[in-house]
């Protein structure tokens, strides 16, 4: 691990985004036929064959739940404060960062901030920072993500759509594989699970790292006669590291089935985004000053958000727990 941990996190994602994106990219362009890609357009709109936006079979609460846990879940959206302070842009400079235990050099970790005299400068500042923000987060976490998402689907139909004895769970990746390589060569199958593999790392990586900053930073609010800052690396590896040992003992007990479980996260993402949705918000029009707050069109869309996430955890609550013992 290096001396500062997000460069870590940073430097990883790079590399499985320059490797991983176009050989996902030329392994379509092989494999599918144009209409594959006429169909994969559709569907980007919801149009399937004999149905419109749900397949036939599929409940409401797991297309709901794919929709709240799109991506790795929105709350890689809340993390992305982090990773933008610890780039040092803006105010974030001087708020320090984490460092690794063994390699990195302590820093001064700042985690309530600091504000900014709104000078005319300043604010010329604050708005480029922000135009900086958003176009970076457009590109790598959107559209890098949407790109990746609608292939990795494509390749799924291309391979394993239709084929007899389908896997209807995550051994459908081994179905791709197969098809993969039987297409082209059989190392062309290997390092699709390579990929896929190094990915799905990739993505758990950012999430845990993501999980445990926000819970390191929560606990130190929540008790600060009893936690300094200071202690946020020490407190933030002991969350990880109960993370990943929580995960290691769930799939001891043999609850292994992979969407089973996926189902059971997006729930909780939901409720979390539910929660952290409604308090960005009020944080915002309340802690900051006019000028800085969002516009009318963020807040709308934000409004919109806490409301479906929301809805969402009511519906699944309903749906799954008093549905069953009062009906």
């Amino acid at each position: 691990m290096g001396p500062i941990l997000y460069k870590t996190v940073e430097n990883l994602q790079k590399t499985l985004i320059l490797i991983g994106v176009p050989a996902i990219f030329l392994l379509s362009v092989i494999l599918a036929q144009q209409s594959h890609w006429v169909d994969l357009i559709k569907g980007s709109v919801g149009i399937g064959k004999d149905y419109y936006l749900l397949p036939a079979g599929i409940s409401i609460a797991s297309f709901l739940a794919a929709l709240a846990y799109a991506g790795a879940g929105g709350n890689l959206n809340l993390a992305q404060a982090f990773y933008i302070k610890e780039k040092g842009y803006g105010m974030g400079k001087y708020s320090g960062r984490i460092t690794s235990v063994l390699t990195g050099k302590k820093e001064e970790i700042s985690i309530t901030g600091t504000k900014f005299e709104l000078t005319h400068e300043n604010i010329q500042n604050f708005k480029q920072w922000w135009k900086n923000i958003n176009i970076e987060h457009f590109i790598i976490f959107w559209l890098t993500g949407s790109v990746t998402i609608l292939l990795l689907g494509l390749l799924a139909y291309v391979t394993t759509f239709g084929l007899t004895g389908q896997a209807a769970n995550i051994n459908f990746v081994l179905q791709e594989a197969l098809v993969i390589g039987q297409n082209i060569f059989p190392f062309a199958g290997i390092f699709f699970l390579f990929i896929a593999g190094s990915t799905l790392f990739g993505t758990q990586l950012t999430v845990l790292d993501a999980t445990s900053r926000i819970l390191s930073e929560n606990l130190i609010l929540s008790a600060p006669s009893k936690l300094s800052e200071k202690k946020i690396p020490a407190i933030y590896y002991t969350v990880l590291w109960v993370q990943i040992l929580g995960g290691v003992t769930i799939l001891l007990l043999g609850f292994a089935e992979p969407l089973q479980l996926l189902l059971i996260a997006a729930v909780l993402n939901a409720f979390a985004m539910f929660v952290h949705v409604g308090l960005t918000l009020w944080l915002n029009l309340t802690s900051l000053e006019k000028i800085l707050q969002p516009s009318f069109f963020r807040i709308t869309i934000m409004i919109f958000a806490f409301l479906f996430y929301g809805g969402f955890s009511l519906y699944v609550l309903y749906d799954r727990l008093l549905k069953q013992l009062f009906i």
